[in-house]
C-alpha cells in the first residue's frame, strides 16, 4: 500500500482539522498559516466563512473563496472551500432537501479531489460527512451501502487514508446498530492499521476503550481487560483518563469485583468534579456506570439519584432513549415501586414502538433507493454484456475466415482468450451484485423482524394480563395476528432470496411416502370448515422414495391450507400415484372450492400475486412452492381441465 503517501496525507488531515475548527487564538492562527503556507488573504476570508457555516449566505462566500484560491493556484484551499459547503449542509438544522444537497456536494468534493490528487478530502467528505449523516439519521442500510463502496475503492487504489476512514465508518454504523461483534472487528482493524503504518496516535486510547466496551457487550471480559491495559499506554490528558476510569468501572461491575469497582468510582468522581470540560461533555458515561454499580450492591436510592441526574442531561440534549426509561423502570422495580416501574416500562415501549415505525419507513425508503441504484447498475451491465456478446460473435466469424492463416489464427486465439477473461470478470461482478442484494434483503429482514418480535411478545404479554376483558383480548389477538402475518411475509421474502441466490435443496432422505401423506392430512384437517370432508387416495400401500421431506411438507401443507381457506363445503382430496416407466411420483390436491378463473391460472404463480386483494395472505406461497419443486427437479402446475374447484398437480422424479 502507499505508506509514503499516507504520511503526507496525515499532515493534510491535520491541516483540515485545523482549518475546520473555529475559535483559535491569533498566535496559533499565524503559526499554522505559516506552517502550511496558506495565503493570508485566503485564510482570513476562510475564517469568516467558517464562523457563518450554517448561514445560507455562506454558500456565495464559499464560491468567492473557491475563485480566489483558483486565481492564486491554491488547489488545497479550493478543496477546503468545497468541503466547507458539505459542512454547511451537514451542520445546518434539518430541512427538506438536505440529504440531496449533502449528496451533491459530497460528490463535487470527490470529483475535485480525484482531479487534483487530494484523496484526504475525498474520503473525509464521503466517510465523515455523508456516511456519518446516514448513521445519525438511522439510515443504516444506506450507510453500509456507501461504506462497502468506499472500502472497495480504497482497496483497489491501495489508499491507507481511505481504509482508515472506512473502518471508522463501519465501526460507527455497527456500534449504532448495537451489533457489537462486528463493531469490535472494525475497531480492532482500525487499531492495527494505526499501529502498522505509524499514523497519528492521539485518539488511540479512545479506540482501545471503545473496543473494550464492545468486548463487554459481547460478554468477553478478558478481551475487554486486555484492551483497557493497552489503552493505558496511550493516555495523554485528563479527558482520556476519565474515559479510562469509566471503562474500568464498567469492567469491574461486569465481572462483579465490587470492592475494586467502588474504588474506581470514587477516583473517577473526583476527576470529573475537578475537570469542568470532562464533566460538561461526558458526565453521562460516569453516571451510567455508577447506576450499574449501585444496582449491583443494592443501593437503589443512589442508583435512582444517578439515573435522575443522567435523565436531566439527556433531556437538555433533546432526546431520551428508550433504554434510559427501562433502566429507571428496573430501579423502581428493585425498590418495589411497581406502579412507577410499569409507567417507565410503558413509556419505553411506546417510544421504542414509535422509533421502530420510523425505522421501518426509513428502511423501506432505503430499500427503494438502493434497488433503484442496483437497477441502473444492472441495466448498464446488461448493455455491456450484450455489446461483448456482439463483439465475441464478430470475432468468431473473423476467426473462421482467417483460420487458414496460421499467424492470424494464433492472433485471434489470443483475442478469444482475452475476451473470455473479460466475460468471467463480468460474471464475477454480476455474482457479487447478486450476493449484495441477498445480504441486503437478509439485513432488511433482520431489521424488520426485530420490532415485529417485540410487538408479538408484548401483545402476548398484554393478552395474558388482560384477564377476562374480552375487548382487550380481541385487540391483542388482532395485533398478534397482524404481526405474525408480517413475520410470515419477511420469512417468505428471505427464503425466496436464498433460493434465487442458488441455494440447493438436497433430496437424499429416504422416507415412506404413504406415512408422510397420512401425516399431512391428519395435521391439516382440523383447519377444514364444517361440512368439508377430507379424502385421502393413496396410489399403493407402501412406497419408499428419496426426497426432501421438510420442503415437500412445506409445499403440500400450503396447498392444503389454501384449499381449506377457499372451500366452504364438499371435499378436499389428497391423492398420489407412481409411474414406474417414467420414474415419476405424481401428487394432487383437489378441492370443491371457489376455483380460479382460466385467465388467472398462470398469474397465481407469480410473486405477490393475489386474485382477491382483500383476502389475507402474502401472495408468495404458490411462487415459493413452484420454485422449491423446480429446485427438487419436479414441477407444480394447476390442472386447467378441472372445473369443480382447484386441482394442483406436483411431480417429482423417483430415485
Amino acid at each position: 500500500m502507499k505508506v509514503c503517501r499516507s504520511a503526507g496525507a496525515a499532515s493534510f488531515f491535520l491541516l483540515l482539522f485545523w482549518l475546520l475548527t473555529p475559535g483559535r487564538v491569533c498566535g496559533q492562527e499565524t503559526n499554522e498559516q505559516e506552517k502550511y503556507h496558506v495565503d493570508s488573504t485566503l485564510f482570513v476570508y476562510y475564517q469568516r466563512c467558517r464562523t457563518e457555516v450554517t448561514s445560507p449566505s455562506v454558500m456565495q462566500k464559499l464560491d468567492t473563496l473557491f475563485q480566489m484560491a483558483k486565481e492564486k493556484g491554491d488547489e488545497r484551499m479550493q478543496a477546503v472551500a468545497l468541503s466547507t459547503k458539505v459542512d454547511h449542509f451537514y451542520f445546518s438544522p434539518s430541512f427538506e432537501g438536505q440529504e440531496d444537497s449533502l449528496i451533491f456536494y459530497t460528490n463535487t468534493v470527490k470529483d475535485f479531489s480525484l482531479k487534483t490528487d487530494q484523496p484526504q478530502y475525498y474520503y473525509f467528505a464521503w466517510a465523515n460527512r455523508l456516511i456519518t449523516y446516514y448513521t445519525k439519521q438511522k439510515k443504516f442500510n444506506l450507510a453500509l451501502y456507501e461504506a462497502n463502496k468506499m472500502q472497495k475503492e480504497a482497496e483497489s487504489r491501495e489508499e491507507i487514508d481511505g481504509m482508515q476512514n472506512c473502518y471508522q465508518a463501519l465501526f460507527r454504523i455497527y456500534q449504532s446498530k448495537e451489533l457489537y461483534k462486528q463493531a469490535a472487528l472494525y475497531a480492532q482493524k482500525l487499531i492495527d492499521m494505526t499501529l502498522k503504518y505509524n499514523m497519528n496516535q492521539y485518539n488511540l486510547a479512545n479506540k482501545y476503550l471503545e473496543l473494550s466496551n464492545c468486548h463487554l457487550q459481547n460478554n468477553a471480559p478478558q478481551k475487554a481487560w486486555e484492551a483497557i491495559e493497552e489503552a493505558k499506554k496511550y493516555i495523554i490528558n485528563e479527558m482520556q483518563q476519565g474515559y479510562l476510569l469509566c471503562a474500568t468501572l464498567r469492567y469491574y461491575v461486569h465481572v462483579e469485583d465490587l470492592p475494586k469497582a467502588g474504588t474506581v468510582l470514587e477516583e473517577a468522581t473526583q476527576l470529573y468534579n475537578s475537570n469542568t470540560e470532562l464533566k460538561a461533555k461526558r458526565l453521562t458515561h460516569l453516571l451510567e456506570a455508577a447506576v450499574d454499580y449501585y444496582m449491583k450492591i443494592g443501593e437503589y436510592d443512589k442508583a435512582l439519584a444517578m439515573q435522575t441526574q443522567s435523565f436531566g442531561i439527556l433531556k437538555q440534549n433533546g432526546f431520551i432513549p428508550p433504554i434510559a426509561y427501562r433502566r429507571l423502570g428496573l430501579i423502581h422495580a428493585s425498590k418495589k415501586e411497581y406502579q412507577k416501574a410499569i409507567d417507565n416500562y410503558e413509556h419505553a415501549f411506546l417510544l421504542s414502538d414509535s422509533l421502530g415505525s420510523i425505522q421501518e419507513d426509513r428502511s423501506a425508503g432505503e430499500f427503494a433507493t438502493i434497488l433503484g441504484m442496483e437497477q441502473l447498475n444492472q441495466e448498464n451491465k446488461e448493455l455491456i454484456r450484450k455489446n461483448q456478446e456482439i463483439q465475441l460473435e464478430n470475432r468468431r466469424r473473423l476467426i473462421i475466415l482467417l483460420c487458414i492463416i496460421v499467424a492470424s489464427f494464433a492472433f485471434m486465439f489470443f483475442r478469444e482468450v482475452r475476451l473470455n477473461k473479460i466475460l468471467r470478470r463480468a460474471k464475477d461482478v454480476e455474482q457479487s451484485a447478486s450476493r449484495m442484494k441477498t445480504e441486503f434483503i437478509q439485513n432488511m429482514s433482520h431489521e424488520i423482524r426485530t420490532p415485529l418480535n417485540s410487538i408479538v411478545g408484548f401483545s402476548q404479554l398484554l393478552g395474558s394480563i388482560s384477564g377476562k376483558d374480552e375487548e382487550a383480548k380481541e385487540y391483542t389477538d388482532i395485533i398478534e395476528q397482524g404481526s405474525n402475518h408480517l413475520l410470515q411475509l419477511v420469512d417468505n421474502v428471505l427464503e425466496l432470496a436464498n433460493l434465487d441466490s442458488g441455494t440447493p435443496i438436497l433430496t437424499d432422505t429416504k422416507v415412506e411416502i404413504g406415512k408422510l401423506f397420512r401425516q399431512w392430512m391428519e395435521e391439516t384437517k382440523n383447519s377444514f370448515k364444517p361440512g368439508v370432508e377430507p379424502v385421502y387416495e393413496p396410489g399403493q400401500e407402501e412406497v419408499y422414495v428419496h426426497t426432501n421431506p421438510g420442503r415437500l411438507t412445506q409445499v403440500i401443507s400450503h396447498l392444503l391450507h389454501n384449499s381449506a381457506r377457499f372451500t366452504e363445503k364438499g371435499s378436499i382430496t389428497l391423492a398420489w400415484h407412481t409411474n414406474p416407466k417414467q420414474k415419476l411420483l405424481t401428487i394432487s390436491v383437489t378441492d370443491t372450492g371457489i376455483g380460479i378463473p382460466q385467465d388467472k391460472q398462470d398469474f397465481v404463480f407469480e410473486r405477490f400475486a393475489k386474485i382477491d386483494t382483500f383476502s389475507t395472505g402474502t401472495g408468495l406461497g404458490l411462487a415459493l412452492g413452484r420454485l422449491i419443486m423446480e429446485k427438487m427437479g419436479g414441477s407444480l402446475t394447476l390442472d386447467g381441465k378441472y372445473t369443480g374447484g382447484c386441482r394442483f398437480v406436483l411431480t417429482l422424479p423417483l430415485k
